[in-house]
């Protein structure tokens, strides 16, 4: 209610300023009489006020008729013109009752005051309806680029979502696959990797609907799969796990596990050839490097953990995960996440 009021009372501040700056310009004289100047207030709102909301209506018809993103032209040129049509109408009207009639002037004066006011009027609302104009424009535009965020926004979090539920799947499939070829040979390090993949899907349940997780509980995670891991290649994955420096810090959950899970799915390891894995922070990455000793099979469903990994960290981070292969190592490099990032 007191917004309302003090924007009606600005809008007659105004209306005032105008109608005695036009005034002015028509005849200056007018500024020595007082009964004058209170006149030519009261004709500013008289004439200004209907002006302006009828001219406020007419852009509010227009706007739902005429949008601006489907005919902007014919928008701006329709709801001009109109706008000039009903400025002319009132004024003659407006002047009629108050310069022919109440002041008594000649009709001869009547029309050259009222065309002299009209040609001041018809500049001055083509002025201010380019500012309006503008001003409008402006917060549509605006807006638009606000909706526009929110819908990326929408877009990326539904992707991320397909993504995440990509991964939990094939964490279970490559699991059951280690649990299958140990069942029969070692029953009784088949039971014990069950109760390690049980803790390890615990941590899948309790992270399942986070962006990102803390370092400290992903290594335990990827501490706790390697385990499952040994069990299956009897001690011939060789693992070293060094994060110097500030340990406060968070990564995309499962996504240092799979590239681990990754080393032991596409190389060979053996007594001969163990494979060996670090992992260690590097200049604002999380770094993943094993020595490469390919298997000459090509292991179904290859492309699943980096891929999915490389664009869970490019949507919520907007940086690229490095991937190297050089000097008989394979490197990826996953950007470091400073803090947590909100879940809604």
């Amino acid at each position: 209610m007191k917004k309302t009021i003090r924007k009606n009372l600005l809008s007659i501040l105004v209306l005032i300023f105008i109608g005695n700056v036009i005034a002015f310009f028509l005849d200056p004289s007018f500024v020595k009489d007082p009964k004058m100047w209170l006149s030519n207030c009261l004709f500013s709102i008289g004439l200004g006020w209907p002006m302006m909301k009828l001219n406020e209506l007419v852009i509010q018809k227009y706007a739902k008729k005429i949008r601006w993103e489907i005919n902007p032209i014919k928008r701006i040129m329709a709801t001009l013109g109109l706008v000039i049509i009903v400025s002319i109408l009132l004024t003659f009207l407006i002047n009629y009752i108050y310069v022919l009639n109440i002041r008594g002037v000649s009709f001869t004066e009547f029309i050259k005051t009222t065309l002299n006011l009209l040609l001041i009027e018809v500049l001055l609302v083509v002025y201010l309806f380019s500012l309006m104009t503008g001003i409008e424009f402006f917060r549509l535009w605006r807006e638009g680029l606000i909706r526009q965020e929110l819908l990326q926004r929408k877009a990326l979090e539904l992707q991320l979502e397909a993504l995440k539920n990509q991964v939990n799947p094939h964490f279970l499939f490559n699991s059951l696959n280690t649990l299958t070829t140990l069942v029969h040979k070692d029953p009784d390090m088949a039971v014990s990797l069950i109760i390690q993949l049980s803790d390890s899907y615990r941590y899948l349940l309790e992270q399942k609907d986070k962006k990102v997780v803390a370092w400290s509980v992903e290594k335990q995670f990827v501490e706790n799969y390697l385990g499952l891991q040994q069990m299956r290649f009897a001690g011939n994955i060789r693992v070293q796990i060094e994060t110097t420096g500030n340990q406060d810090f968070y990564v995309v959950p499962l996504s240092v596990q799979m590239m681990v899970e990754n080393a032991i799915k596409h190389n060979i390891i053996t007594s001969d050839e163990p494979l060996h894995i670090n992992v260690y922070t590097e200049a604002g990455y999380m770094v993943v490097r094993n020595n490469l000793q390919v298997k000459t099979t090509t292991v179904s469903g290859e492309n699943v953990g980096l891929e999915n990994i490389r664009q869970q960290y490019e949507i919520l981070t907007g940086k690229k995960v490095e991937i190297l292969r050089d000097a008989g190592f394979f490197t990826v490099k996953l950007p470091i996440i400073d803090k947590p990032l909100t879940d809604t």
